[in-house]
């Protein structure tokens, strides 16, 4: 273990007094999305409106996308094209182009929201790649190769120039997961990093972080018994693990 050193240089203040004072004050401001369990729905970075999809509820699972805007702190649900190829389930059988759905993660990437993985009452093997087009609102699902990860949920994605850094999760068979894959956007191909020192051990719904395009930061998370309190760096050049004193 090392000490966080760098990692403090990154401590700022963070500037929310006067909208969450405003958000705290206004009754049903969360509208729908307030009764749902909210880790369990996807959620978009920090540059693009908050934009919840799915999540679950006592147990089911929610396909409905809802945009909050911060000018006004106001919900409203969007509307989405579907496109009509569908998907398959390993049975074959057609799956929505987007199912009710939970433990997905989000990125925005150019024009598009990309929704990748997720829990729901359809099991496939391999984790899917779906889209939201934020001018047309067109919602399809996107093709990919490579060494194409196994289904999961509760996984990170974390944006690194034009790739996505996927950590963990959890598969549809309840076992967690500590690999590590990338998706490069250019090309929709998936490959699986070989990563030396020792890892995380395996979990879900943890956080993570990218520092100077190079380190990769995952905190926390659970597993089927345990709440994690601890810190991981890799290093995506030399593809070493280290795990910090917090």
């Amino acid at each position: 273990m090392v000490g966080l050193g760098w990692v403090n240089s990154l401590a700022r203040p963070l500037q929310v007094r006067s909208w969450a004072e405003d958000f705290g004050r206004r009754p049903g401001v969360l509208g729908p999305y307030s009764w749902r369990v909210l880790r369990e729905a996807g959620l978009t970075e920090q540059r693009a409106p908050p934009a919840p999809v799915g999540g679950r509820i006592t147990g089911r699972y929610l396909s409905d996308v809802q945009v909050f805007d911060l000018r006004n702190l106001a919900w409203s649900t969007l509307k989405l094209n579907m496109e009509p190829k569908a998907d398959k389930t390993t049975d074959g059988s057609s799956l929505e182009v987007l199912p009710a759905s939970s433990g997905h993660r989000m990125i925005k990437w150019k024009n598009k929201l990309l929704l990748l993985g997720g829990h729901s009452k359809d099991n496939f093997d391999s984790l899917k790649v779906r889209f939201i087009d934020l001018e047309s609102y067109h919602c399809g699902v996107m093709e990919t190769s490579g060494k194409v990860p196994v289904a999961r949920g509760g996984q990170s994605v974390t944006l690194v120039g034009s790739k996505i850094i996927m950590f963990g999760g959890e598969d549809s068979q309840r076992r967690l997961l500590n690999d590590v894959h990338v998706l490069d956007l250019e090309t929709m191909i998936w490959c699986a990093l070989e990563t030396v020192q020792t890892p995380p051990v395996p979990r879900f719904d943890h956080i993570a972080a990218v520092h100077a395009e190079r380190y990769l930061l995952i905190f926390g998370g659970c597993s089927h018994s345990i709440f994690f309190n601890d810190l991981h760096v890799l290093d995506l050049q030399t593809m070493d693990w280290t795990q910090m004193l917090v």
